[in-house]
């Protein structure tokens, strides 16, 4: 600090403009190894991990709490962001909104518009509707609403919504591998409930994600 401020006043003295010190802030990173490893769980090899990047994301972001994967990328808010160097070392909740995070990804990169569908949703009240969800519980968004027991019985993995297919994967995977990540979690709970159904209409998407038959249809 001596060193740097003797520097400075020297420059100035000499009418020399003062050294500047840069501080870069990192606002994006890449997938982890550990976050690889836990998305081939779901997605095997059927997304590009290397073409991921996870962003600190603006002002929506921050003052919504939501996560947005429009185009490949992921875009948290900030306090996520720094909470999350690893997401495969998250408390629970964390890793399977990831998982839901980089189904948004797999759709992508197998060929979903994202943006569009997400755009639709937002027309259609999706993301500003609260609704009582049979399967999420209370103050669901409308465009994550499933009830795979009721309405949604006998549909195709396909026939559900881009945000939907996001929620079935991130409760499948919640109730196979968090077991033990604070497993009295009410998502947790849930899940483990769910599962059964959950792999009904996952069978094709686990056995072969790689299935471009598989994405949604809006």
């Amino acid at each position: 600090i001596v060193a740097n401020a003797t520097a400075k006043l020297s420059k100035l003295k000499n009418n020399q403009p003062p050294p500047t010190t840069e501080i870069k802030i990192e606002t994006k990173r890449k997938l982890t190894s550990g976050e690889i490893k836990m998305c081939q769980l779901v997605f095997k090899d059927a997304v590009d991990y290397s073409k991921v990047w996870i962003h600190i994301g603006g002002y929506l972001h921050s003052a919504t709490g939501n996560a947005m994967s429009p185009a490949g990328e992921i875009y948290l808010p900030k306090k996520a962001y720094d909470r999350n160097p690893d997401f495969s070392l998250a408390p629970g909740e964390d890793r399977h909104w990831f998982i839901h995070e980089m189904t948004h990804i797999w759709q992508f990169q197998l060929g979903t518009p994202n943006a569009w569908y997400g755009l639709k949703q937002l027309c259609k009240g999706g993301y500003t509707s609260l609704v009582d969800s049979a399967d999420s519980g209370a103050d669901e968004l409308k465009a994550y609403d499933t009830d795979i027991l009721g309405r949604d019985a006998g549909k195709k993995f396909n026939e559900f919504n881009f945000e939907q297919q996001g929620r079935l994967v991130e409760f499948w995977f919640d109730a196979c591998y968090l077991q033990e990540v604070r497993p009295g979690r009410l998502h947790h709970q849930r899940s483990l409930k769910l599962l059964g159904h959950i792999e009904r209409i996952l069978r094709d998407f686990i056995l072969n994600p790689y299935d471009k038959s598989l994405l949604p249809r809006s």
